[in-house]
C-alpha cells in the first residue's frame, strides 16, 4: 500500500490532485516493473490519496525488496524534479505478505487489514515527516523476518523496529528510509533496558555448586556502540518467574549473532557487554574462542563441548567421546539454568549448532566475520551487524588511548589519524598506541607514517603480534574465499570511486550481472564489502587499500589493465549514452568501446538519475583515466560531464572539461579539444570568470580556423556574444550574435539557430529594443518547439517576458513567466536558467504591480535555486533585490 503525504493540503487544486494521482500511478508502475512485476498483472485499487496493490503469488519477494524500493526513490525524484510544488510526491509505503480473499464487495482479509494499519501507524508518519527524503517504508514483522533481514541488498541494518498500535492492531513494524537511510545498526528484536533480571540469592548453581565464569578480560578503553549495547540488553531472556509463553524469548533460547568485518570490534563489544551483564546469569558464563578465522586450526565443536562440560565440574572420564553425545550432555546440564555463552570468532553456523542449549533461560552471544545467515534462518538468531565507529566514537577511542592532554595539544593530528584509520577500531587502537607508548613520538608523527597509501597497511601491521596486525586480520578473511570470489574482491579494489553498483562490479569482473550477483552476496556475507542503500556497495578505506594491494600482488599488470579497461569502458559507454539522452544535440564525436554487458538508459529520466547517482564515480573514473593517460576514455567521460552544470557543480564541470582538454591535446584530437574549450568557457562565463572564458574562446578560435570548421565558428561567435552580454557590453553582443546567426543554420537540426535567436532577444531587451527583442524571441520559441527542446522553451518564454515587461505589460510578462516555469519543471536541466531566471522576472513584475509580498517570495525561491545549483553570485544579486524592495526604517534624526 502506498499513501501520499499531505494529499489534502489546501494548496493542491483539482488539477494538482489529478497530477498527484497520475504521478502516484506512474511511480508505482515503474517500481513494480523494475522488480519484474507488470502493474497490469496486479489487482489494485486507487483509494483517493492511496493505492493498494496485490502482487501475483509467484512474485519473488527478495527481488522485489531489492529492486522496487530503489526504483521507487528514483522515480519519485524524477517526478519531483519535473513537477511544481503542489504536485510533489512523498510516500508512505506498507509491505506485508499474506492471503487475501475476494467476494462480491471486493477484497478483504486479516493480512489486508494489517497492511492498512501498518500504513496508518504514527511512527511511519513521523518518520517521513522528520525526513528530508521522499519515501518511508514499513514492513510487517513477518516479512522482515522471512525476507528482508536475509537480503543484504535491502540493507537490513538500516531498518528500525517500531510499535504499531492502530485500532485493533498491536504488533511490530520495521521502518526504513530508502533515500535518507538510518545509520546502520543491528536489527533489533524486542525492547528492554539495563539493570533488570538480577540473580536471586537462592539460585542453584551447576554440578556440585560450580558456577563457571570463563570470560577473558575486556578491553580497558571500550567506547561507543551504545545502540548495540542497548539491543543486547533488550534481548536478555526473562527470569523463569517472568515467563510469558506468548513472547518468543520465553519459549526459546536467545541466540544473538554479532557480525562485521575483521577489526570492527565484535569481540570487544561482546566481552564488554558480557562483563557488564554476567550477574544476570546466575548459573554461569561460558566462553570459547572458536578460531574460525585464525591462522591456527579451528576449534572443533567437540573440543568446545569438552571445555564447557569440564567448566561445570564434569570429570574428564565422564565426558562422552562422540560430539553428539557431548552436545546432548550439555543440553541436559543447561536445562532450567540461566547461563550466558559467548562463542567468539565463529566460522559457520555448523560450528555453532552443537553448542546451543535446548531450553529457555540461556543466552548465546556469537561473534563472526560471516553474517551467519543459516543461523538466522534456521535457529532464529538475532543479527547485530557492526559498522565503522562514527566520528565522535572514533575520536573518543583515540583520546582514551593517547590521553586528553595529548589530544588537546594536537586536535588536527588526532582528527587526521581518525580519517586515515577509516574509523576501524583495531586500526585506531594500533595507531593511537604507537603515539601513546613512545615518549618522543607525537600523534603528528604517526599521521606522517600513515599518510602514504602504499605503506599504510604495513605501518598498521607493525605490532609484533600477528593477531592484531591489520594485514593479517584481513588475510584471514580473504584466504577463506574460493578463487572466483577472491578474484572479484581484488577487482573491486581497483575501482576508484566511493561505491559501486552490481553492474559496475560485473564490468570490473568481466562478467554479466547475473553471474556476479552471488559472488557479491558472498563477499557481503563475509563483510569484505558492505551493502548500502539503493543497491550499492562500498569498502571502508583500509579494506579498499587491502583489496588493491592483493590485486597488485596476485594479478599481473596485464590482468589489472584488462579489468580497468573493462570497467572504464562500461562507465564511458553508459555515461555517453546518458549524455546523449539529455543532450541529443551537438555531441562530442568520439569512438566508444562497447562493453560486454551494456547498461540500458532508455530515457531522459533514467539518464538524469544515473548521471546524478554516479556523479562521484564518474569524476573518479575520469581522474583515473587522465592519470593513466587513457585519453580515449578521458575525452569521452569529460564530454559526458555537461550535466554537472545543472547538478549544482559548475566548477566540477570546469575541472572535468580541463581533464578532457589535456587528454585531447595529448591525443591530437583538435575538434574534441575545441568543443571542450567552448564548453569550459561557457561554464566559466556562467560563474563570471571572464578571464578563463575569454582565454578558452581565443584558443578555440585558433583551432576553428586551423580546422576550417563552420560549426565551431558558429559556436564560438555565439559564446563571444554571450560573454559580451554577461559583461554588459550589449551593442557588441548584438554584433557577435548577428554574425553567428547565419552560421548557426543548417547543423544540429534547428536548436542552435534557436539559441542565437534567443540570445539576440536578450541583447535587444538589454538595449531597450523591445520590439526587436519580441521578434527574435518569437522565432526562438518557434524553433525551440520544433527541436523539442523543453529547457530552451523555458528560456524563450523568459526572454519574451522580459520584452513584454519592457513594453509596459507586466501582466502579459507574468503569464509568460508562468509558462516558462511550467516548462522548466518538466526537465531537470539548467534550473538556474529555466526556473530561477523566470522567477526573478516574475518577482520584478509583481513588484512593479505593487504586489511586494508575492515578489519577495519569488525572489527568495530564485535565490535558493541559484544557491542549490552552484551559482552563489546570482543568489547574491537576487538577495540585493530583496533588500532594495523591502522598506527600511529611517534612522532617528539628531536633536
Amino acid at each position: 500500500m502506498a499513501d501520499v503525504e499531505g494529499f489534502g493540503d489546501p494548496v493542491r487544486t483539482g488539477p494538482h490532485l489529478q497530477a498527484v494521482r497520475a504521478g502516484l500511478d506512474a511511480v508505482m508502475r515503474a517500481a513494480f516493473a523494475a522488480a519484474g512485476v507488470e502493474w497490469e498483472d496486479c489487482y489494485r485499487e486507487m483509494r483517493g490519496d492511496a493505492v493498494v496493490a496485490l502482487t501475483p503469488t509467484n512474485m519473488d519477494k527478495t527481488t522485489f525488496v531489492e529492486t522496487a524500493l530503489p526504483a521507487l526513490v528514483t522515480r519519485l525524484r524524477v517526478h519531483n524534479d519535473t513537477h511544481p510544488g503542489p504536485q510533489l510526491l512523498r510516500l508512505r509505503v506498507a509491505l506485508h505478505a499474506g492471503e487475501v480473499s475476494y467476494d462480491s464487495h471486493g477484497i478483504s482479509s486479516a493480512a489486508l487489514i494489517r497492511t492498512f494499519r501498518l500504513c496508518d501507524a504514527p511512527p511511519l508518519k513521523a518518520a517521513l515527516a522528520g525526513s528530508p527524503g521522499l519515501l518511508a517504508v514499513i514492513a510487517s514483522d513477518g516479512l522482515f523476518d522471512d525476507v528482508i533481514r536475509h537480503t543484504p541488498a535491502a540493507a537490513p541494518a538500516t531498518w528500525r523496529p517500531v510499535p504499531v498500535a492502530v485500532k485493533e492492531a498491536d504488533t511490530t513494524g520495521w521502518i526504513t528510509l530508502p533515500d535518507q537511510p538510518y545509520s546502520p545498526v543491528p536489527a533489533l528484536a524486542g525492547s528492554g533496558g539495563r539493570g533488570v533480571g538480577h540473580p536471586r540469592p537462592d539460585s542453584k548453581s551447576g554440578q556440585d555448586g560450580v558456577v563457571p565464569r570463563q570470560l577473558p578480560a575486556a578491553v580497558r578503553d571500550f567506547t561507543g556502540r551504545d545502540a548495540h549495547l542497548a539491543a543486547l540488553d533488550a534481548l536478555v531472556p526473562p527470569e523463569s518467574d517472568q515467563h510469558d509463553l506468548d513472547k518468543p524469548r520465553a519459549r526459546s533460547v536467545v541466540i544473538t549473532a554479532v557480525d562485521g568485518a575483521g577489526g570492527i570490534g565484535k569481540t570487544s563489544l561482546a566481552l564488554h557487554w558480557a562483563h557488564l551483564n554476567q550477574h544476570r546469569f546466575r548459573d554461569g558464563t561460558l566462553h570459547v574462542n572458536l578460531r574460525g578465522y585464525d591462522p591456527s586450526t579451528q576449534t572443533t565443536a567437540g573440543e568446545a563441548l569438552s571445555g564447557f562440560l569440564r567448566a561445570f565440574g564434569i570429570a574428564p572420564r565422564a565426558i562422552p567421546i562422540a560430539a553428539d553425545d557431548r552436545s546432548a550432555m550439555l543440553r541436559s546440564l543447561l536445562a532450567g539454568k540461566r547461563v550466558l555463552m559467548v562463542l567468539d570468532n565463529a566460522h559457520s553456523a555448523e560450528q555453532i549448532r552443537p553448542l546451543l542449549p535446548g531450553t529457555p533461560g540461556c543466552m548465546v552471544l556469537v561473534t563472526s566475520r560471516d553474517s551467519l545467515t543459516g543461523l538466522v534462518v534456521t535457529d532464529a538468531a538475532h543479527r547485530l551487524t557492526l559498522d565503522l565507529l562514527d566520528e565522535p566514537e572514533a575520536l573518543n577511542l583515540v583520546i582514551s588511548i593517547v590521553g586528553t592532554e595529548c589530544a588537546a595539544a594536537e586536535p588536527d593530528a588526532v582528527a587526521e589519524l581518525v580519517r586515515l584509520c577509516a574509523r576501524l577500531p583495531l586500526a585506531l587502537r594500533i595507531a593511537a598506541t604507537r603515539a601513546a607508548t613512545h615518549r618522543h613520538r607525537s600523534v603528528a608523527d604517526v599521521v606522517t607514517d600513515l599518510a602514504d597509501e602504499g605503506t599504510r597497511l604495513d605501518v598498521l601491521s607493525e605490532t609484533g603480534d600477528e593477531r592484531t596486525a591489520i594485514r593479517a586480520v584481513f588475510d584471514w578473511s580473504y584466504q577463506q574465499l574460493p578463487p572466483d570470489h577472491a578474484q572479484l574482491f581484488r577487482r573491486l579494489g581497483l575501482h576508484p570511486g566511493p561505491d559501486l553498483t552490481l553492474p559496475a562490479a560485473a564490468a570490473l569482473a568481466e562478467q554479466s550481472p547475473v553471474e556476479t550477483r552471488p559472488l557479491l552476496t558472498t563477499l557481503t556475507s563475509a563483510h569484505l564489502i558492505e551493502p548500502t542503500a539503493g543497491g550499492r556497495y562500498r569498502f571502508h578505506d583500509l579494506l579498499r587499500a587491502y583489496a588493491s594491494d592483493q590485486a597488485h600482488h596476485y594479478d599481473t599488470p596485464e590482468q589489472r589493465h584488462q579489468a580497468l579497461e573493462s570497467g572504464l569502458s562500461w562507465y564511458t559507454r553508459t555515461a555517453r549514452s546518458a549524455d546523449q539522452r539529455l543532450y541529443p544535440y551537438l555531441q562530442l564525436r568520439t569512438v566508444v568501446t562497447e562493453p560486454g554487458h551494456a547498461h540500458p538508459i532508455p530515457g531522459t529520466d533514467e539518464a538524469w538519475a544515473w548521471l546524478t547517482g554516479e556523479r562521484a564515480n564518474i569524476l573518479a573514473v575520469l581522474q583515473l583515466a587522465a592519470d593513466h593517460q587513457l585519453d580515449h576514455h578521458a575525452i569521452s567521460l569529460a564530454g559526458a560531464c555537461r550535466f554537472l552544470n545543472s547538478a549544482g557543480s559548475p566548477q566540477e564541470a570546469i575541472d572535468a572539461f580541463s581533464l578532457g582538454i589535456t587528454a585531447a591535446r595529448r591525443a591530437g584530437k583538435r575538434v574534441q579539444e575545441a568543443m571542450l574549450l567552448i564548453w569550459r568557457g561557457a561554464s566559466a562565463s556562467s560563474l563570471s570568470d571572464w578571464v578563463q572564458a575569454q582565454d578558452d574562446l581565443d584558443v578555440a578560435v585558433a583551432l576553428a580556423e586551423q580546422l576550417d570548421d563552420d560549426t565551431l565558428r558558429a559556436l564560438i561567435l555565439n559564446d563571444r556574444g554571450w560573454l559580451a552580454l554577461r559583461r554588459g557590453q550589449f551593442d557588441e553582443a548584438v554584433q557577435w550574435f548577428t554574425v553567428a546567426l547565419p552560421l548557426s543554420r543548417g547543423f544540429d537540426t534547428v536548436r542552435w539557430e534557436a539559441v542565437v535567436e534567443g540570445n539576440l532577444s536578450a541583447a535587444h531587451t538589454s538595449l531597450g529594443h523591445y520590439q526587436l527583442a519580441l521578434e527574435h524571441g518569437e522565432r526562438s520559441l518557434r524553433l525551440r518547439r520544433q527541436a523539442e527542446d523543453q529547457a530552451g522553451e523555458a528560456s524563450a518564454f523568459t526572454q519574451l517576458a522580459r520584452a513584454w515587461q519592457g513594453l509596459g505589460d507586466p501582466e502579459k510578462a507574468i503569464q509568460l513567466c508562468r509558462d516558462a516555469l511550467a516548462r522548466g519543471h518538466s526537465t531537470p536541466l539548467y534550473h538556474h536558467e529555466t526556473i530561477a531566471e523566470p522567477l526573478v522576472v516574475l518577482a520584478s513584475c509583481l513588484h512593479q504591480l505593487g504586489r511586494t509580498d508575492d515578489a519577495v517570495v519569488r525572489w527568495q525561491e530564485a535565490a535558493t535555486i541559484y544557491e542549490n545549483t552552484g551559482f552563489a553570485h546570482y543568489a547574491a544579486e537576487v538577495r540585493q533585490h530583496l533588500h532594495d524592495a523591502q522598506p527600511h526604517p529611517e534612522p532617528p534624526s539628531e536633536a
